[in-house]
């Protein structure tokens, strides 16, 4: 991370190369500022606007600027003067201003883009001006880790007495108000620069988000800190990242990652999205999320359910697009819950969900289940209301709804199939499956629940 207060020796302009575009001629500055190395792409009139406004407002000398020239100007030459000449005028001007920098010379050189100093000058004067919508409108905001990057370093290192001081208390005062925070790096060289977002270290100490932090594309190996978020975030979603591990998430701050024994607890958090990573398994940190009700890990690499009986008070699950295939002894792994998505695996059987008696809403939809015969197992589940198997072999067979519903038995009335209802036809031919059932197992059937119910309706 670039940062000129901390770097005056080690920064200089250096104009390389020229480019030329839509017979324009385009002069390509590189500025560099320690480690940090970035490029600036600018045309002769722009050289010319910046010198007049240094000359009128910072006693910068009139005849320093190399001159105009009409005709001639395209000459590999000319073109290789110019650029020379250029590059002394750069620097002169850097050795001039260095200690005031004004804005003007700042954005030239676009050290807002990557300088610590000037990008909280800039969000300073950002948060200023849009404090007031934000917090009475959504209270949502977005920052990168090259921002957060720039906060933490500020506040860690004096800076020097100079023009235009930062105050950084528009931008501390707005997110200790924000409701919603999204955090968005990325891997990529940052615009024209060698700065990598995600190789920037950064806290979230100073921030206090009150309800949901949104980490995407980032890298949790350069989260330092999370402060109190863990005592106020009541929802936490991250995408798009490599991680792994839930470890990796719910303990990004914690140096022993291997143990959950001395590891803050998230006391707030309700809600855990970890959708679209490289999760492999539900380790035993998902304990550390004490209240979670509702739990997505769908888009990963998961393939086996475990370690969820850890949170009592877990309501909603989803696993979707995963590569689970059998789910056993489900009871045993996700205590008393209530939904559950796990679309878009392999799974082959019911059989695992038998016991799993909270269970109100199950979607099975597009795994590889090929038998009614796997699905009787949902039969015995008292609390099961809505149930989705489209996208399974099972959903082609000839009465397909008739012979799932069947297994309902009496309750084949009250369960939402593929999201419809039972109709009255589909209930008779039920009643006949279950006539026809009870007499193979040479029993006497008694309709007498059916014709009430039919009658009933009727009526």
């Amino acid at each position: 991370m670039a940062c000129l207060w901390h770097h005056q020796t080690e920064t200089t302009l250096e104009i390389p190369s020229t480019e030329l575009f839509s017979n324009v001629t385009y002069y390509i500055i590189l500025v560099t500022v320690g480690e940090v190395k970035w490029k600036v792409k600018h045309r002769y009139k722009d050289f010319y606007n910046l010198h007049n406004r240094l000359v009128l407002d910072h006693g910068v000398s009139k005849d320093i600027l190399p001159s105009k020239k009409v005709i001639g100007n395209k000459s590999n030459e000319f073109v290789e003067s110019r650029r020379n000449a250029l590059e002394k005028y750069l620097q002169k001007i850097l050795t001039f201003l260095k200690r005031m920098m004004p804005k003007v010379f700042v954005e030239f050189l676009d050290f807002h883009l990557y300088d610590i100093y000037f990008i909280l000058q800039e969000l300073s004067l950002k948060c200023y001006a849009e404090a007031d919508f934000i917090l009475s409108s959504t209270k949502t905001y977005t920052l990168t880790p090259l921002e957060l990057h720039a906060i933490s370093e500020f506040l860690k290192v004096p800076f020097p007495e100079v023009e235009n001081r930062l105050d950084l208390g528009p931008i501390l005062d707005m997110c200790s108000q924000l409701e919603n925070l999204t955090i968005a790096g990325s891997s990529n060289n940052y615009l024209q620069s060698s700065i990598v977002l995600n190789k920037l270290p950064f806290e979230i100490t100073h921030l206090k988000i009150q309800n949901s932090l949104y980490l995407k594309n980032v890298s949790f190996k350069m989260i330092h800190s999370l402060g109190n978020l863990r005592n106020t975030l009541s929802s936490l979603k991250v995408s798009y990242t490599t991680t792994e591990n839930v470890s990796d998430v719910l303990q990004c701050d914690i140096l022993h990652k291997n143990t959950i024994e001395g590891s803050e607890k998230w006391l707030a958090l309700e809600t855990l999205d970890l959708s679209h990573n490289n999760i492999i398994d539900i380790d035993k940190t998902i304990s550390l999320a004490v209240n979670l009700k509702h739990l997505v890990l769908n888009d990963n690499k998961i393939s086996t359910i475990s370690n969820l009986t850890h949170l009592p008070k877990l309501e909603h699950l989803s696993i979707i697009n995963n590569l689970i295939t059998i789910c056993d002894e489900l009871h045993t792994k996700v205590g008393n819950i209530k939904t559950m998505n796990l679309s878009q695996n392999n799974i082959v059987t019911a059989k695992g969900f038998c016991k799993v008696y909270s269970l109100e809403n199950l979607d099975l939809s597009c795994n590889k289940i090929t038998d009614v015969e796997e699905l009787e197992y949902l039969g015995k589940l008292p609390c099961l209301e809505n149930m989705r198997l489209t996208g399974n072999s099972v959903s082609t067979e000839v009465d397909y709804r008739v012979k799932v519903l069947e297994l309902f038995g009496e309750r084949a009335k009250d369960i939402y199939l593929d999201n419809e209802k039972a109709s009255q036809a589909e209930l008779d031919k039920v009643s006949v499956l279950r006539a026809l059932r009870i007499v193979k197992e040479g029993k006497t059937p008694d309709l007498s629940i059916e014709k009430s119910d039919n009658s009933s309706s009727s009526g």
